[in-house]
């Protein structure tokens, strides 16, 4: 439970989906997602401007997988 708080405190409905997006390079999400989950630092900035996950963006993702119902 308490791993499930960490993994979407201040985030909205739809972030952790966007973070999945990035990861799979089908889309870049909304500035806003984009600002939330770099504030989390779920995810992170290239040198060449492209968006990376972060190992805890990783393990947000995993949390997410295994906690759904």
């Amino acid at each position: 439970m308490f791993i499930r708080k960490w993994a979407t405190r201040n985030l909205r409905a739809g972030d952790l989906t966007a973070l999945s997006a990035i990861r799979n390079g089908s889309s870049i999400p909304e500035k806003d997602r984009v600002d939330r989950l770099m504030r989390r630092r779920f995810v992170a900035k290239k040198t060449d401007g492209r968006l990376a996950i972060t190992l805890a963006g990783r393990a947000a993702l995993v949390v997410k997988r295994v906690t759904m119902i």
